[in-house]
């Protein structure tokens, strides 16, 4: 009997509601409740069928392959961690990848890593390894490997389609930025066929791009594909202002978007969120957040954040930038802070 007085479809109901983060602590109460949830399949069939819906934050602290990410429910400020992923002993520093969910699955998708086995061993390379955490089994499950080994990417989940798109990215060095390479590749996930599907490339090389899904539109913004030298030594890289439009029922073609704002006016993209349900695309820059409005192709200034508590302009505090349920949530690294309170 899960709940005494009650049949255990009822019983089983009412512990369904109960949030993930919260189901570790239950466990103990008694062997019907461990063994309920302990079953993660009849769960979340449960939270599908009734549409026990939460959504939720992963945060990554550190390499993955090395640190357990935590999920964060900011509806009951209350955390819960992940399994780490499967670990390579060959590679280390993960990084630069993009992490989507879709349904009851959560992806981690390329990135760049150091690799023991190559050298020069002080330069990233890309990867193109893919894993996927499965909220119904609690583990993390390998995928076949992308195309083209990338890191600083656009990507977007197209839940209503069933699939991942992907476009841009390359490798960064961590002093010398321009030496990284570069791609103009795009290609998407098909999730029933659980394989890659290659697609037209991008109209030129762009790297540390963002990418979003509005309508039936992939976009990708921003990013750099070209670099300069200052004083003939020093290569630096130079910023798009433009975008590139993916029409996924026009074929899978791109068309390009001008500049999203004059010379001089910034340097490069800040940091993109997207509020579902006609919210948009959001930009958050040195403590001001953007609305992108696609008529004008300009970014319109809609609010300032609250007093922060790092200097303002240092944009190295801000972490994750995430729209959720109809709101904005913003997270910065608090400064000169015990270890043990940070973590």
């Amino acid at each position: 009997t899960l709940i005494p007085g009650l049949p255990n479809d009822l019983g089983a109901l009412i512990l369904a509601f109960v949030p993930y983060s919260y189901q570790s602590r239950l466990k103990p109460v008694c062997r019907s409740w461990r063994r309920f949830f302990s079953s993660k399949k009849s769960l979340n069939c449960l939270r599908q069928v009734y549409e026990i819906t939460s959504q939720l934050l992963c945060i990554f602290p550190q390499d993955p392959s090395i640190s357990s990410p935590y999920l964060f429910d900011p509806k009951h400020l209350s955390w819960r961690r992940l399994p780490p992923m499967p670990c390579n002993p060959h590679v280390y520093g993960l990084c630069n990848f993009v992490s989507v969910s879709v349904g009851p699955h959560l992806y981690v998708l390329g990135g760049s890593l150091f690799d023991t086995r190559s050298f020069p061993l002080d330069r990233p390379s890309p990867t193109s390894a893919a894993f996927r955490f499965d909220f119904a089994t609690w583990s993390w499950d390998s995928l076949p490997p992308m195309i083209t080994p990338r890191g600083s990417f656009a990507c977007a989940p197209s839940p209503d389609r069933g699939r991942i798109l992907l476009a841009g990215g390359g490798s960064r060095h961590a002093v010398f930025g321009a030496g990284g390479s570069r791609t103009s590749s795009a290609e998407m996930y098909d999730i029933s066929r659980g394989e890659w599907v290659g697609l037209d490339g991008l109209p030129r090389f762009r790297a540390g791009c963002v990418g979003f899904v509005l309508g039936r539109e992939f976009w990708v913004m921003g990013g750099y594909g070209e670099s300069r030298t200052v004083s003939g030594v020093f290569p630096v890289d130079e910023y798009y202002r433009d975008a590139a439009v993916m029409e996924l029922d026009n074929g899978c073609r791109w068309r390009e978007i001008g500049d999203m704002w004059e010379e001089g006016e910034r340097r490069k993209l800040g940091r993109i969120a997207i509020v579902e349900d006609g919210g948009g695309a959001f930009m958050l820059d040195r403590g001001q957040i953007f609305r992108y409005d696609m008529v004008s192709n300009r970014w319109r200034k809609e609010t300032c954040l609250p007093r922060r508590r790092s200097p303002e302009g240092d944009a190295s505090s801000v972490v994750g930038f995430v729209g959720m349920e109809g709101e904005l949530h913003v997270l910065e690294l608090v400064p000169d802070c015990d270890s043990r309170q940070t973590r």
